[in-house]
């Protein structure tokens, strides 16, 4: 079972790198590094690091949210389209097995691009820092020998990034020298984003069981945006607003997952807000991961009484 998991997610992997889908990412957040350079040089009186840490941050989150519903609205449609759903389901594997296994290629997708961009964040934020060419890129300098030596040899040229990409991400971490807490906040940011696109992947796949691409992206946009303003939500003044519209904010507020927890404020993520951001994104993941376990077995029921005659 384990493993025609791990070869679903294989293939779909494989599938979203031959459309280009990560690169096409990291090209909006190389885009986005470069503004940020030019708004931190421009910003009278902050530190430009921090500007560039704080915007390549907000970047990674935006795509990776991008990423997740793109894919997660797509990928189970186009097995219907292409009439790959039915060689596939001819053989010994289980609905579930196809909703789980998508769910983790997506995933692993999403996570190549966040830990490429978490490199690049930690790159532009050392030159900001005056830290020397050979350290600012020693980790792309190390990894991109290895990449090389790897692709060179390797029948699948998108399959060792899986690898290749969080190993960047730590080189890169250990190599551009001291960043004070900006180099915990662009890992931390990289880790909660990851796990935000997971929630909202799994999101994507229980419309994606049962309605079309388009309507999928819809209604998980909708998703997020009542994920993203939760707390807002719960909170509504109800001499403002009305006892209806008060008690349909804090029933969407308890029923939708709640993402602003993976956006926190930076003196969170930096440690300054009076706790452990480490022991904070270990409760982020529980409850990712809790909510994503739910939403997948939604989907594979969903999927599991679908009709495709």
């Amino acid at each position: 079972m384990f493993a025609r998991t791990l070869a679903i997610a294989h293939n779909t992997f494989r599938e979203a790198a031959r459309d280009r889908v990560p690169l096409g990412l990291f090209g909006s957040g190389i885009a986005v590094g470069i503004t940020s350079l030019l708004v931190a040089a421009m910003s009278l009186g902050r530190d430009r690091a921090e500007v560039v840490a704080v915007l390549t941050g907000a970047s990674i989150s935006l795509f990776s949210l991008i990423g997740a519903v793109v894919l997660g609205a797509t990928l189970l449609y186009k097995d219907l389209e292409r009439k790959t759903i039915y060689p596939i389901l001819a053989r010994p594997i289980r609905r579930a097995e196809l909703i789980v296994g998508k769910h983790l290629g997506l995933v692993g997708t999403v996570a190549t691009f966040a830990c490429l961009m978490g490199a690049l964040a930690l790159t532009l934020t050392a030159l900001q820092k005056e830290v020397t060419l050979g350290r600012a890129f020693g980790g792309w300098i190390v990894v991109g020998v290895a990449a090389v030596t790897i692709l060179v040899r390797a029948r699948d040229a998108s399959t060792p990034f899986l690898v290749l990409a969080p190993l960047l991400l730590a080189f890169q971490a250990t190599a551009v020298g001291p960043l004070d807490d900006l180099r915990h906040f662009i890992l931390l940011t990289v880790a909660l984003s990851i796990l935000e696109a997971s929630l909202v992947a799994a999101v994507a796949l229980v419309f994606g069981a049962f309605s079309t691409p388009f309507l999928t992206a819809i209604c998980t946009v909708g998703i997020v945006l009542i994920g993203r303003n939760a707390d807002l939500l719960a909170k509504l003044p109800e001499r403002t607003f009305g006892s209806f519209l008060v008690m349909l904010g804090r029933g969407l507020a308890r029923v939708v997952p709640n993402l602003q927890i993976y956006v926190p404020p930076r003196v969170v993520l930096s440690g300054h807000a009076g706790g452990n951001a480490w022991a904070y994104l270990g409760e982020a993941a529980g409850y990712g991961v809790a909510y994503a376990l739910v939403l997948l077995v939604f989907a594979a029921v969903i999927f599991q009484r679908r009709d495709f005659a």
